[in-house]
């Protein structure tokens, strides 16, 4: 029944396409998925990009799956340590009605309407009901530091790429330059001596 509805769900998903949501099941398990949402427009998490990971139970749909944000985020219904989300949708309010893409619509809708009333992380919730600016301050800042690792991961990765190209460069360096030695018209026996050496390249 879960591999079915959970196919089923996936289609819908490719067919239904929501701006800002996006999800998949991981390439050898169909019951974790990945997901990604974009923070909602004109609030605090706007530029924000947000990695999830869903956890499903072999009878889903009767039970909702376990979620959690692998982004770090600050909100007063995530919790801290490993991302886990608290959502009524996700608890007491789920429904085996529910797809995948209304739990994360509803966590996108969470960001902004967060409950403090119910806190998961409690400086979070102390910081949204009384000192909002301190709590819009940490929430960028969380954001922030999100996109600036992003960056230098990108650039470690282009600085990867140019350095195996500098090897590959030097690799066609080497070789040419081995060929061109072979095709000098040297003494015998130096001739000699470069061909041994460049057979053995070969065959080693």
């Amino acid at each position: 029944m879960a591999m079915r509805r959970l196919q089923q769900d996936f289609r819908q998903l490719l067919k239904n396409k929501v701006e800002g949501i996006d999800a998949s099941p991981s390439a050898d398990n169909l019951f974790i998925w990945n997901a990604i949402i974009c923070g909602p427009e004109d609030s605090i998490y706007e530029s924000g990009v947000f990695q999830l990971q869903l956890i499903f139970p072999e009878d889903y749909p009767l039970r909702p799956p376990q979620a959690r944000f692998v982004t770090k985020v600050f909100h007063p219904n995530v919790w801290w340590e490993d991302g886990r989300i608290c959502v009524d949708i996700l608890k007491d309010g789920w429904t085996p009605s529910y797809d995948i893409l209304a739990i994360l619509h509803s966590i996108r809708l969470l960001l902004i309407d967060p409950n403090p009333l119910s806190p998961a992380n409690l400086e979070a919730a102390l910081l949204f009901r009384d000192n909002r600016a301190e709590y819009n301050r940490r929430v960028t800042e969380l954001i922030q530091d999100a996109l600036d690792a992003d960056e230098d991961e990108e650039e470690d990765k282009d600085e990867e790429a140019v350095a195996d190209d500098v090897e590959n460069d030097r690799d066609d360096d080497n070789t040419n330059e081995v060929a061109a030695g072979l095709s000098q018209t040297d003494d015998g026996d130096l001739l000699r001596e470069k061909a041994i050496i460049h057979r053995q390249s070969i065959t080693e």
